[in-house]
């Protein structure tokens, strides 16, 4: 069976920009979700803060999930009625984000922590959507990795599309590597549809984890298909599918779009750097690259590292 392959919510990279570049220039993805949008105090939504999944600049063919963050019912509930007026049926509950400042006030992977409150917003969540329209993206735990199966029951009791796991404790952040024997425990006991989301950088990785795990059909990439944005199409053909004038043609067209969004060198530049701190180390010298390009302060010279340096993959 074709595995449905899902473009994660990383935050400031994988935004409307990438999402363009990708559709124009790359295949494979079935499905992206949305870096999160934060619940706001008040009765309403303000346009601005809904400006990034506004329906009528997405690219097309990409099917696009928004994802909300937040511990409030309530405030949940508006952000929710919001989306469904731009047209979204399908939501996404961040319970992963695993940064401290996040995670310490309650939301992302702090969801986790209380159980009372979990519950509420996973109420909310359906209530407002229907049954089969609300998700949920979690890690194992914070620090303890068994929390999760601990409130596997708790979440399997609302009707959610699915849910997203990512095998790492949020105290781990993206180091060391993901734990797939507690991921083993976890899908043993889900019965909602489960997507797998963790370290998958290369068609060898997405190989060795299907092979342990052949029930699962739905798969997230994350900074795997951002280091290589042919890795989706690699997974759908089962080769390696890279290709150098479709590499530079894509990367043009993101900075063009990161050009035209930003304010100036300084912030194109911010969005670049953030980029290509995932795509050097699949080059040759990446190290070498990188060191360079972080010392550039104007788009041409961030422009003219690159085009000096030969880009061939590892």
């Amino acid at each position: 069976m074709t595995p449905t392959l899902y473009l994660a919510p990383l935050r400031g990279v994988t935004g409307l920009t990438f999402r363009q570049a990708f559709v124009q220039h790359m295949t494979g993805l079935n499905l992206a979700v949305a870096p999160f949008i934060a619940t706001t105090q008040g009765p309403k939504v303000k346009p601005e803060v809904l400006k990034s999944i506004d329906p009528t600049i997405q690219p097309s063919g990409l099917p696009l999930v928004p994802q909300v963050i937040g511990k409030s019912p309530d405030q949940l509930r508006v952000m929710l009625r919001a989306m469904q007026a731009l047209g979204y049926t399908d939501v996404d509950l961040n319970a992963g984000c695993p940064w401290p400042f996040v995670a310490k006030k309650g939301r992302g992977s702090g969801l986790l922590k209380d159980e009372k409150v979990l519950a509420e917003m996973l109420a909310a969540g359906c209530e407002t959507l229907g049954e089969g329209h609300f998700s949920i993206k979690v890690r194992l735990g914070l620090e303890d990795k068994e929390l999760l199966l601990k409130r596997l029951d708790t979440i399997q009791s609302f009707p959610l599309r699915e849910i997203c796991v990512h095998p790492r404790t949020a105290k781990q952040m993206y180091e060391g590597a993901v734990d797939l024997d507690a991921f083993a425990r976890v899908a043993e006991r889900v019965r909602l549809p489960l997507v797998y989301n963790g370290d998958i950088r290369t068609l060898e990785d997405f190989q060795r984890i299907h092979t342990r795990f052949p029930q699962i059909q739905r798969w997230m990439l994350g900074r795997g298909i951002v280091a290589n944005p042919f890795l989706a199409e690699s997974i759908q053909q089962g080769t390696d599918t890279r290709d150098m004038n479709r590499f530079l043609a894509w990367h043009e067209t993101i900075l063009q779009g990161y050009a035209e969004t930003s304010f100036g060198d300084h912030s194109l530049l911010g969005h670049l750097k953030e980029l290509w701190s995932y795509l050097a180390p699949t080059f040759q010298n990446g190290d070498r690259l990188w060191d360079s390009l972080k010392l550039t302060r104007t788009r041409l010279e961030f422009t003219r590292v690159l085009s000096l340096a030969h880009l061939r993959w590892k």
